[in-house]
Parts: C-alpha cells; sequence; structure tokens
C-alpha cells in the first residue's frame, strides 16, 4: 500500500503534460483524484548525483614598488572537468488506476514496474466492490515541473497526492471532497470539483480557488495554452451539460455558445496548434479555437474509446481498433491500426513520440488485461505477459520528467 504512505522500491528496468495529454511544450495534463486513508509525514527524498570535478589553479606575477613576490613558472589558469555532468531529470510513463493503484515505465513503455495499489488481491466489481464510487477511485494524473500530482476517489472522502519521482508519494490533501480531475498551466495545478482547488508550489499546499457555479458533477479538466492561457472544465448529471473556463483555476464563467453535444462524457481533452479538442465517449468530439469560450460539434464516430493525443502536427483519438486522425479537429481521418483484433483505452504520448496504451473494455482486467506500446500510433506492439502486472482497471496515463531516484534511476 502506498497511498498515504511513502514506499521505495528500487526501479528494475531502464531508463505531457493535462488528462488527455497534450503531446507538445504547450500543455500538461492529460492527465486528471485520489484516495488515501494516512498521510505520509516525510517528503520523498532523491539520492544525490556526484560528478567528479578536478581543477588546477595557477598564480600569477606581479610587480609593485616594494618586495615582490614570484608563482613558480607555470601556465595561465586552467580549469578541467572529468565525467559526464548530473543528471537532474529521467523520462517516465505513469499509469494511474483504481484501487489506488500506480505503475511505471523508465524505459520508454517497454516493461511497465513498480505496480502498486491498496490491495492487489481484491477484484473490482466483484463480490460488492464497487471500484468506482470509493475513496481509492483514479481520478486523474496531472504534471508540471519534474512533479506528478494525482487525485483520488469518487463518492467518498477522496485525497491529493504528489510525487518528484514517480514512486514515492506523499499526502498532500487528505479525507476531503472528491476531485472529478487535475490540471497544470502557468506554474498552478488546479484540482476541479464544485469549488477548485489550487496550488502554486507544485502541489505541496492547497488553497480554495473559486466555485465553477454550476450545479451538476464537474467531471474532466485541461489546461489550454491559449493566449494567456485557460482551464477548461467540462460538467454533466443525466440530461445536463456544461462547460466553463478559468483563466487562474479561480474565477469561472460558462462558455457563450456550447452545443449540446458537448460536454456530456467527456473521456479527455487536448490542444495544439491554436485548437482546443474535447472527445467524449460517445463519439462526439468539440473543438474551439478561442480557448474554450465557443465550440463546435464535429461528428466522428458512434464510439470513441481513448483521449485525444496532440502529436505536435495531428490530434489522435482512438474507437477501438480503428485511429482517427485530424490536423484542425474540423476534419478526420480514419484507419485501421495493427493489429486488428486490440482496442486501444487509456492513452499517453512522450515528446519524442512514443505512444503507450492499455486496452479499452468492461471487465478486460487482471489477467485480460493488456499494455501496449508503439512508436507512430498505428502499427502497435503487445507487449508480453512479464512486461507489466495484470492488475485493477487502468484510467489515466501520463508521460513527464522527474528526478532520478526510486522511480527511474540514472542512466
Amino acid at each position: 500500500m502506498w497511498i498515504g504512505a511513502a514506499l521505495v522500491v528500487a526501479c528494475q528496468g531502464g531508463g505531457k503534460e493535462s488528462a488527455g495529454v497534450d503531446g507538445t511544450s504547450e500543455a500538461t495534463s492529460t492527465t486528471s483524484t485520489s484516495g488515501t486513508s494516512e498521510e505520509v509525514t516525510s517528503s520523498p527524498t532523491t539520492p544525490a548525483t556526484t560528478s567528479i570535478e578536478t581543477t588546477t589553479v595557477s598564480t600569477s606575477t606581479s610587480t609593485t614598488e616594494g618586495p615582490t613576490t614570484e608563482a613558480p613558472t607555470g601556465t595561465d589558469a586552467t580549469s578541467t572537468t572529468t565525467g559526464p555532468p548530473p543528471v537532474t531529470a529521467v523520462p517516465v510513463f505513469i499509469a494511474q488506476g483504481h484501487y489506488g493503484r500506480t505503475t511505471i515505465s523508465c524505459d520508454d513503455g517497454h516493461t511497465w514496474i513498480q505496480d502498486k495499489s491498496q490491495d492487489d488481491a481484491v477484484r473490482c466489481f466483484e463480490a460488492g466492490l464497487d471500484c468506482d464510487h470509493d475513496a481509492f477511485a483514479g481520478r486523474g494524473i496531472a504534471h508540471g515541473e519534474q512533479t506528478f500530482v494525482l487525485t483520488w476517489g469518487w463518492g467518498a472522502p477522496g485525497s491529493v497526492v504528489r510525487s518528484e519521482d514517480a514512486s514515492v508519494f506523499e499526502t498532500v490533501l487528505g479525507d476531503t471532497p472528491t476531485f472529478a480531475d487535475i490540471a497544470f498551466g502557468n506554474g498552478r495545478f488546479v484540482a476541479n470539483s464544485s469549488t477548485t482547488q489550487i496550488s502554486d508550489d507544485l502541489g505541496k499546499t492547497w488553497t480554495e480557488g473559486g466555485p465553477l457555479d454550476i450545479d451538476i458533477n464537474t467531471r474532466a479538466i485541461e489546461f489550454f495554452p491559449h493566449e494567456a492561457g485557460w482551464f477548461v472544465v467540462s460538467g454533466e448529471s443525466g440530461e445536463q451539460r456544461a462547460i466553463v473556463r478559468s483563466p487562474d483555476g479561480i474565477t469561472w464563467t460558462p462558455a457563450t455558445t456550447r452545443p449540446p453535444q458537448c460536454g456530456g462524457y467527456v473521456i479527455g481533452m487536448a490542444y495544439g496548434s491554436g485548437v482546443g479538442v474535447m472527445a467524449s465517449g460517445n463519439g462526439h468530439v468539440c473543438r474551439t479555437t478561442d480557448g474554450g469560450d465557443t465550440w463546435e460539434y464535429v461528428p466522428v464516430s458512434a464510439d470513441l474509446s481513448s483521449p485525444p493525443i496532440w502529436t505536435g502536427s495531428e490530434f489522435f483519438v482512438y474507437e477501438g481498433s480503428t485511429l482517427h486522425r485530424s490536423a484542425d479537429g474540423a476534419s478526420w481521418q480514419s484507419e485501421p491500426i495493427s493489429p486488428g483484433d486490440i482496442s486501444i483505452g487509456q492513452v499517453a504520448r512522450s515528446p519524442g513520440g512514443t505512444f503507450v496504451a492499455a486496452n479499452a473494455g468492461w471487465m478486460v482486467w487482471y489477467e485480460e488485461q493488456r499494455f501496449f506500446r508503439s512508436e507512430d500510433g498505428v502499427n502497435w506492439e503487445v507487449l508480453p505477459a512479464e512486461a507489466f502486472t495484470g492488475s485493477h482497471p487502468i484510467y489515466f496515463m501520463a508521460h513527464g520528467e522527474v528526478a532520478p531516484g526510486a522511480g527511474c534511476p540514472a542512466e
């Protein structure tokens, strides 16, 4: 169990930013709430990486009106440094699942390690265990400035945790009203519920932000780096839908234009090239070109299984084994992926272009769980069973850099 306690586990492998992670430097996110029962009393620690420096010191000769001192004959002052510079950041993929589950990949998605949860032996949605509605339901990941912040819990008091190495997690908000998701932008983490909580010190301390002024459940949040930047939140309850936005996570205003298809069953958002995209599980895609104030509905498919991803030139979103892609969020092309018998669910992309994903579907966890890797988002490798641990459902994935240490060591 790591929730609420700092656990250090050695990484056994080699070694973007908002839910629906933007693959460029424009946004974080992806990601996207947390449940712990006991608060950690110490912060994560990171071993220092030592470099060896050698310096040759020379003296100089000077002449004055009195006694003089002459240095030994030598060359001008020189300084040499041996060895590579210390490694201060390492890349890592992280996946968040139900029942407090996290797992990481230090080797660009080839293997997943440090798989841990509140209890690996229980089975979600069996024997009356509703993992969607408890203190350990995975609700979102955000990354900013070498720090991951995760939110846990839905329908029960939850929590928020942070980590600087993707292995040791510190509970920074405990026994709180649950947050639907979390995002990072302009140096600030924002966790959304009916009222937001904000952090300006990389998740160490939190203060109340402001009410979203919508009387329905809030869902996804994403930061769009449009102009000065906007946090965008979707909300839904029954047939009611809402989209609100804020420049600071404190003052929120509703979207001026929102088609009825936009804002419901949202599974993620992404931003790129001046366009924001919101994808829904029922196949609806909505786009905005003004930071979330006005929205346009774009029919794409009857069903979507993944959040959208910005690759740096296109938006990608998956419908099982079909990829839908668009440069502008308005015109979409579809093509099959390979192999054709897989279904892409939660997905993340590194700035270097590596995609990772978990399989989509209901009750396809534990022995039936699969992890995938791709270098182009079209041709996928199904990871062998020994490359990961089949466990609780995965609901969020993200990529970011962290300090080398217990999570991913410096190479």
